[in-house]
């Protein structure tokens, strides 16, 4: 390759990353009529083509380069090309056909003992702050969401957005853009009032009936709207384009939920009354961060894995292979497996993919089980931490997957037992959380427990061990709202209790010092 032409085609992949695809497309056309069998040019002129209305110009021309090419590798960039480009056209059969030569042409390159040149992201300088840690964005998604509110259209945050305010408080602050939902008889009137509140409408390879991406064009952060239709006892939403059949549709499901009003520095909003609901469905165990999860194929909450599902699963997968990312290709091979356990290609791509990370010496990832966890909670006092405490925190573990305990305060132990702990609560606490069996420790919970404080943690069943029938009495009180399922009484380690190592201590004590008197 020539300097010269070398710099053109700098100059190309810099408009068409600006969005300058007119300019773009005036310096390549010429390029592309005199080096037609060129892959540099086709590779940018394709990437323009599929951004612009010229899309169904691309298989035509990607044909000829896949034929003419040598090697696995090149053999299956272009089929990938072609997939993609069939894909955007929604010819979805031959979107799959390209994508499976796809795979096969990686497969051969595996089999060979080689593998695609990993390729390192580009590292520039960037001095701008990052808008979702600086909690720019948050602020933004409030805002939007009270103007929504005052005109009467009913917005929330959803999917990683909610995930990100009910597990950590704040949103996510690796997340690259926001999510809201709206219901479809306020889809119109939403997308309206967010092209007059200054949003730009973004187009989409693909334009969905309940989908839509906006620009805030003085941040630049991305929001994502999401139309959601009530049927029955079930929300849907996804993507949906009317006219095509079942298998062109990604539908995902949701249990009913409603809507609250909260309050917030920038107005009132709408928020889900009952979060977890729609977390659970959608993530499963969405308190287990996953690093790898992608939105359109992890999801529990799918109602079919469908081709449209399936084709972009595919362009993922082969795209992270040919970028040398063989974890991140494994994780969607993985992630097809879990969806369709009867498909070949991806089975035996798997495999391939992980010889190739044992010979390489690269760390093979882990995906976590995402499905719904069964999350046992307790209280306790945990004084003077003994072996008793053991047995009954292992037998409440072992009733689940997930073993949260609630260190009772100080004051509340004086108010029950007449008497202060031996130990401090922020002592106790951290001598539980040690502990093997326990997942997690709270400090404040309210003194019942009722089924809205069960649902909104995600607890599944309430345990305890009684030393007496007055004990036991108590105890059923603080729970007396729950249903039976959800009470689980363990049994009480008998022989050994906080006052009898109380005593033994005082005793010992009192024999010591005597001993060192005499």
């Amino acid at each position: 390759m020539t300097p010269e032409l070398e710099g053109s085609l700098h100059r190309a992949k810099d408009l068409i990353a600006a969005g300058k695809f007119n300019d773009a497309d005036e310096l390549l056309g010429p390029l592309k009529s005199e080096n037609p069998l060129s892959q540099d040019i086709a590779r940018l002129w394709c990437s323009l083509a599929m951004r612009t209305d010229r899309v169904a110009e691309v298989p035509v021309y990607a044909t000829t380069i896949y034929e003419h090419v040598q090697g696995d590798f090149y053999k299956a960039h272009w089929a990938h090309v072609l997939g993609t480009a069939s894909f955007i056209l929604l010819d979805l059969p031959v979107s799959q056909a390209h994508f499976t030569t796809a795979l096969n042409h990686l497969m051969a390159l595996a089999k060979s003992g080689k593998i695609p040149p990993q390729k390192e992201k580009d590292k520039q300088l960037r001095t701008e702050v990052n808008v979702f840690a600086s909690g720019e964005a948050e602020k933004l998604l409030w805002v939007t969401c009270a103007q929504l509110a005052q005109l009467n259209i009913p917005a929330f945050p959803f999917a990683g957005t909610l995930l990100g305010l009910v597990r950590n408080g704040c949103l996510l602050d690796f997340d690259k853009d926001i999510d809201i939902a709206v219901r479809m008889e306020s889809w119109n009137a939403c997308c309206a009032a967010l092209e007059q509140a200054g949003w730009t409408k973004v187009p989409m390879r693909i334009e969905y009936a309940n989908y839509r991406d906006y620009v805030h064009p003085e941040l630049g952060i991305t929001l994502d709207v999401c139309g959601l239709q009530d049927r029955g006892k079930q929300i849907v939403g996804g993507f949906a384009l009317p006219g095509y059949p079942d298998d062109y549709q990604r539908v995902s499901v949701f249990p009913k939920f409603d809507l609250i009003q909260r309050d917030t520095e920038y107005g009132t909003v709408w928020f889900p009354r009952q979060p977890e609901k729609i977390l659970r469905a959608f993530y499963g165990d969405w308190r287990t961060p996953n690093p790898n999860w992608d939105t359109v194929v992890s999801a529990l909450n799918l109602g079919n894995f469908t081709l449209l599902v399936r084709c972009y699963a595919y362009h993922r997968l082969i795209q992270h292979w040919l970028l040398g990312n063989l974890a991140k290709a494994w994780c969607y091979a993985h992630q097809i497996a879990l969806k369709d356990p009867d498909d070949v290609f991806v089975l035996r791509s798997r495999q391939w993919l992980e010889r190739a990370m044992v010979r390489l010496n690269r760390e093979m990832p882990v995906w976590p089980k995402n499905q719904v966890q069964k999350r046992i909670y307790t209280r306790m006092v945990a004084d003077l931490f003994h072996e008793g405490h053991i047995n009954f925190l292992r037998a409440a573990r072992a009733l689940g997957t997930h073993l949260t305990v609630c260190v009772v305060s100080d004051e509340r132990v004086l108010e029950n037992k007449g008497k202060l702990p031996v130990m401090k609560q922020a002592e106790r606490a951290v001598v539980v959380a040690a502990c093997k069996y326990v997942d997690a420790v709270m400090t404040e919970t309210p003194p019942g427990v009722t089924p809205e404080y069960m649902l909104r943690n995600g607890f599944d069943i309430y345990t305890f061990a009684c030393a007496s029938e007055r004990e036991r009495q108590e105890k059923y009180k603080l729970c007396h709202m729950l249903s039976a399922e959800m009470i689980q009484e363990l049994s009480y380690t008998p022989g050994i209790s906080t006052s009898d190592l109380v005593l033994r201590i005082q005793e010992g004590a009192g024999r010591k010092h005597t001993d060192e008197k005499s």
